[in-house]
């Protein structure tokens, strides 16, 4: 299928690329999910770094990755922190809230800003990071409006930025954003 429907359908798209023995970053790892497909593909010559700020996502995260995977460390720390790590090939947001869990703990337009800064200065030439926007949760759509503006204000010199929506679905489907830092 060329067009998609579903947002993990664009994140597989762009994992299918070469990320062996590369560096990736799950800035929000929620349950774990995108944790594990990105331990998948940049394999046992790689490492993933993930990011939460609820012990919740971490544990099960761990539940998930620890008995296949150790290359990979996971930081009880808000995804603005993304600079603890000094460089990366690879990032991926999930924005919004663990689902299962508190909805009131959330990515906010302030942090992930100040992530997504850091982001853009940590990411090696011709990474890529990825942006999951979910409206429907309080302060969601403060967040994508943040968001949908700092994306418009990348360098266009030094990274591609691309938006990817799904029109005719109902019930807010998310947006997804692609930046790709431009490289030699």
């Amino acid at each position: 299928m060329i067009v998609k429907d579903k947002y993990f359908q664009i994140v597989d798209e762009v994992l299918k690329n070469d990320f062996s023995g590369k560096i990736a970053i799950d800035a929000t790892i929620g349950n774990g999910h995108d944790t594990l497909k990105l331990l998948e593909v940049v394999g046992e010559n790689g490492f993933v770094y993930g990011f939460d700020i609820q012990e919740m996502a971490i544990n099960n995260t761990e539940k998930i990755i620890s008995k296949k995977y150790n290359n990979y460390k996971l930081f009880l720390e808000s995804h603005e922190n993304i600079d603890l790590i000094e460089s990366c090939d690879l990032i991926i947001y999930n924005l919004g809230y663990l689902p299962g869990s508190d909805k009131n703990k959330m990515t906010l337009a302030k942090s992930t800003l100040i992530s997504l800064g850091k982001a853009l200065k940590i990411l090696n030439d011709k990474g890529i990071i990825i942006v999951v926007s979910y409206l429907g949760h309080e302060n969601s759509k403060e967040e994508r409006e943040a968001v949908d503006e700092f994306m418009k204000n990348i360098n266009q010199k030094e990274f591609k930025v691309e938006k990817r929506e799904f029109y005719n679905q109902k019930h807010n489907p998310p947006i997804t954003y692609l930046i790709e830092k431009i490289g030699e």
